[in-house]
């Protein structure tokens, strides 16, 4: 083993030769300490490296983290702005509901309040406005409830199985799965990215109340514009005026038959008019009947539905046939003299459930 270890040094000119003995230990102590010093610096440099991606990583968090606070409140925004629509819509589904008197049914058609029909007039308007109790929409209770208890929504077992499921999330993404409920203290990181879980739940919990308000509302105004729809099918079936131009010769009623000369009941009017005067269906309806009938001559008959039915009889023409779908206004005939008759006239009837009421009810002239 050397002892010594000989470093020359060579000028450039000529002279002498410059020698230099280093003992080999410290040269071998040397080399050793020069490896050491690199591998420091060499782990040191890579846990510098670390620390900036780490303080990068930090400051993307925190960026991101500040982005999904903003977020959230801006969603939180849309919410109220939500909320307030639905209220709009409420109201005016609410007037409209009054205006079709579809509330005040509704009001009735409560078992629970079927025993206060007989209360007096006073009692039943207190009713009426406390009736929200017994006909409240079930999307509306859903939102009452929803506004009333949002100071309480933290114990609602829905939210906290949302906020659970959250933790759990952000727990897994922060690699702390097992007791997160104890490690969630241990930075302030940890914490403000657990207390996102609240919020997001918070977030989570009230869209999707909205949510099922919103489906439950379609439902309710859905409903509301069937009955309308069926209103509107109501009053175009229903007869509102005389088939004809002519005078009333004939009133519903007891009298003399002009052909029998024996007292019974005529069970509608008779229009006089002259001959070939057209004769208009006074409502929409189904022509159930057209063509001769005994004693009645030339005979229409239109089903108008909701159990209306009219009768057209001793016409001179027939402008319709059987089957036929027929609009408040339509031709459907012409006075005649047909059948058991003393002149050129129109037997009006109309025929309520099969039977047969003073058809001056349904007309508005």
């Amino acid at each position: 083993m050397d002892r010594y270890y000989t470093l020359m040094l060579i000028p450039e000119k000529e002279k002498k030769v410059k020698s230099i003995r280093i003992p080999g230990l410290f040269f071998k102590s040397f080399a050793f300490l020069f490896v050491v010093f690199s591998l420091l610096v060499a782990i040191l440099a890579y846990d510098y490296w670390k620390i900036l991606q780490q303080v990068y990583e930090n400051k993307h968090l925190n960026l991101e983290n500040r982005q999904l606070k903003e977020q959230i409140q801006l969603f939180q925004m849309k919410i109220n702005t939500l909320s307030q629509d639905i209220e709009r819509i409420h109201t005016f589904e609410k007037k409209l509901r009054i205006i079709t008197g579809l509330e005040e049914l509704e009001f009735k058609s409560n078992p629970a309040n079927l025993k206060n029909e007989e209360a007096g007039e006073e009692e039943r308007e207190e009713l009426l406005k406390n009736k929200q109790t017994n006909t409240l929409p079930h999307y509306l209770k859903e939102y009452i409830d929803l506004k009333l208890d949002f100071q309480n929504m933290e114990k609602d077992p829905k939210y906290l199985e949302l906020k659970d499921l959250y933790d759990q999330k952000i727990a897994t993404n922060l690699g702390i799965q097992k007791n997160y409920n104890i490690a969630r203290d241990w930075s302030a990181l940890s914490q403000r990215s657990f207390r996102l879980a609240n919020e997001y739940a918070e977030f989570d919990y009230t869209y999707q109340k909205l949510k099922n308000l919103i489906s439950d509302m379609e439902i309710s105004v859905h409903e509301l514009d069937q009955y309308l729809l069926d209103k509107d099918s109501l009053l175009r079936s229903t007869p509102t005026f005389l088939p004809t131009n002519g005078w009333i010769t004939d009133y519903y009623g007891q009298r003399i038959n002009p052909v029998s000369g024996k007292k019974r009941m005529h069970e509608g009017l008779d229009v006089g008019a002259t001959h070939g005067t057209p004769v208009y269906a006074p409502a929409d309806g189904l022509v159930t009947y057209a063509g001769r009938k005994a004693g009645f001559g030339k005979f229409v008959q239109i089903d108008h539905g909701y159990g209306i039915e009219t009768i057209y009889a001793h016409n001179q023409d027939i402008d319709v046939k059987l089957g036929q779908k027929v609009r408040r206004g339509q031709l459907i005939s012409k006075v005649g003299s047909t059948g058991n008759s003393t002149g050129p006239h129109l037997h009006y009837e109309v025929r309520v459930n099969g039977v047969a009421v003073d058809p001056l009810y349904y007309t508005l002239q």
